[in-house]
């Protein structure tokens, strides 16, 4: 006993009246008897003690309401930096998993590359429409209690059972439906990559929504290495042909699952909880547009390489196949990024915080996604004839033609974030049907002229997935007529450094060598574009560099002018 102090549990209630027992005085030379020497504080009662934990805590918790309150405002600098992991990490992975690519390609052929990218492509799209949006109800739900996230993850992986089983008894009948006989020697082993992968994508969105993309980014990283590092060992050392390709993805999804479950504690979506029928109600309804919308979306990514097999055959779906994977570099890996980041990011910003925000982070993007894509069209030619077989020839004009036509993708992608933040996924859902259907008309039309008028088919169906997606955005107040002027003068700068980049190929002709060419116009092109942003767009480096902290490592001047 300690003297009574009412309200407290270890003190028999017939202490409770009796008067409080002095603390005992602090033995000499103790750290107890030094505190009260040094700052004159006498030593705590430990009911004292519990208090000050008590407060301690509650204030803590209060700082940590205060940052939510601030992320939540609609800051673009949490928001780019949390981007800047996803893009800094995903190129770094790419450009990795880029390299093995090409490698892989100078040991197979276009058709067996397109047949295991059609096989892959079928896994997903059973993936997709397994996930029944439980991915983003964690995201958005998942803050109402564990029963949320626990009733998402059983849902996730029993649907993800049923998918696995079902393409795999259909793998033949699909493959023959392809006329690609080795389709379904393919199939087995791109789902059982995919089902791995399924293990971590719940904790994924737990990463998500806590905003916590360094480790998403990580584990994407990771996961490009080891598949370059997988695939090329196998195609190079073995005779194993696509199938080195399949060993390669299951390996990547190893290495993906493995870094986000590590990251998450499993009690957070594993532990057993009472989940109600009215959870589950509410949970599929909310799965039934957003899946719808997420299936069309992705589909309008991927399904155009079944269609080229069925219609084109292999050998040109493959050259289409890796030209779209080159093209979509900035695409994905940066509209992506930031389309990823801006959803949890819309949904804490306050509603009339999110116009704001989402013309600056398309304006962000801008910066990077138009130089990259142009950079891509002038420069196919000279990167497909250093970097690949003969046998590949067909990629550089598709490849121009794919990069410039991706772009309209990449930003409606960071828009539907908007829209999803404001649960419009019926609109989305409908966006991508059209999408999908102008997609698949535009192909089968165009394929009679060959594959590279084929290939227009992507860009008109980007174009329209755009201004549907603009249009649905201004039904919710989002207007984006500050976004032009940032537009033209980006523009304007890849425009400059097209020119340069074509008059130095001219000047130069034959005269550097082979290995040289690619560096060096690369080089021309990062200079003019560098050059005339700064030149003429001062504000948007500004801009660009405080979103990411950077600012630092700009003259004090450039900061004023650019404000």
């Amino acid at each position: 006993m300690h003297g009574g102090r009412r309200g407290c549990r270890r003190c028999p209630r017939d202490d409770i009246r009796q008067r409080p027992i002095p603390p005992a005085p602090p033995t000499a030379g103790t750290r107890t008897d030094r505190r009260a020497r040094v700052h004159g504080v006498r030593p705590a009662h430990p009911c004292f003690r519990m208090r000050i934990r008590h407060l301690m805590r509650r204030e803590r918790s209060r700082h940590s309401m205060t940052v939510a309150g601030q992320e939540g405002s609609g800051g673009l600098g949490r928001i780019v930096s949390s981007a800047a992991y996803g893009i800094v990490g995903g190129l770094l992975g790419r450009a990795v998993g880029l390299v093995g690519t090409l490698l892989i390609a100078r040991h197979l052929t276009p058709d067996i590359v397109a047949e295991v990218t059609v096989a892959t492509v079928v896994a997903l799209t059973g993936n997709w429409i397994a996930a029944w949006g439980c991915g983003q109800y964690v995201v958005v739900r998942g803050g109402e209690g564990r029963d949320a996230v626990f009733a998402a993850t059983v849902v996730y992986l029993l649907a993800g059972v049923a998918m696995i089983a079902l393409l795999w008894w259909a793998s033949p009948w699909l493959a023959l439906w392809m006329q690609a006989p080795r389709v379904a020697d393919y199939l087995p082993g791109a789902l059982l990559g995919i089902g791995i992968r399924r293990l971590g994508a719940i904790p994924d969105k737990l990463l998500a929504r806590d905003m916590r993309f360094g480790r998403i980014a990580l584990g994407s990283a990771l996961g490009d290495v080891v598949y370059a590092v997988v695939a090329v060992s196998l195609v190079s050392t073995t005779s194993l042909g696509g199938q080195a390709m399949i060993i390669a993805f299951i390996a990547q999804s190893c290495v993906i699952a493995a870094s986000t479950i590590t990251a998450v504690p499993w009690r957070a979506w594993l532990w057993p909880v009472r989940v109600t029928k009215a959870r589950l109600r509410d949970l599929l309804r909310f799965g039934a547009p957003v899946t719808g919308e997420i299936v069309l979306s992705e589909g309008a990514r991927y399904w155009d390489k079944p269609l080229m097999l069925r219609l084109l055959g292999a050998h040109d779906a493959g050259s289409y196949g890796m030209a779209f994977n080159l093209a979509q570099l900035p695409a994905v890996y940066v509209g992506g990024h930031v389309g990823a980041v801006m959803m949890p990011a819309v949904v804490r910003a306050r509603p009339d915080e999110r116009p704001v925000l989402m013309v600056r982070a398309l304006a962000f993007a801008a910066l990077f996604l138009f130089p990259m894509a142009a950079g891509l069209a002038v420069c196919a030619p000279t990167l497909v004839a250093t970097l690949l077989p003969t046998t590949w020839s067909r990629v550089a004009p598709l490849l121009s033609v794919l990069a410039i036509a991706s772009l309209p993708a990449a930003g409606s992608f960071i828009l539907s974030s908007f829209l999803a933040a404001h649960a419009r996924n019926h609109r989305l859902m409908w966006i991508e049907a059209a999408t999908v259907a102008c997609l698949a008309v535009m192909l089968w039309a165009l394929s009679g002229a060959g594959v590279v008028i084929a290939s227009v088919a992507v860009g008109v169906a980007a174009l329209l997935q755009w201004g549907l997606t603009v249009q649905a955005c201004r039904q919710d107040g989002l207007r984006l007529q500050g976004l032009v002027r940032p537009l033209l003068r980006v523009a304007s700068g890849c425009g400059v450094m097209v020119l340069a980049v074509l008059a130095w190929r001219y000047a130069m002709g034959d005269g550097l060598h082979a290995g040289l060419r690619l560096p060096a116009e690369v080089a021309m092109g990062v200079v003019v574009y560098g050059g005339v942003l700064w030149a003429g767009a001062r504000d948007l480096v500004v801009d660009a560099f405080d979103a990411l902290g950077l600012s630092r490592f700009l003259p004090q001047r450039a900061i004023r002018e650019g404000e």
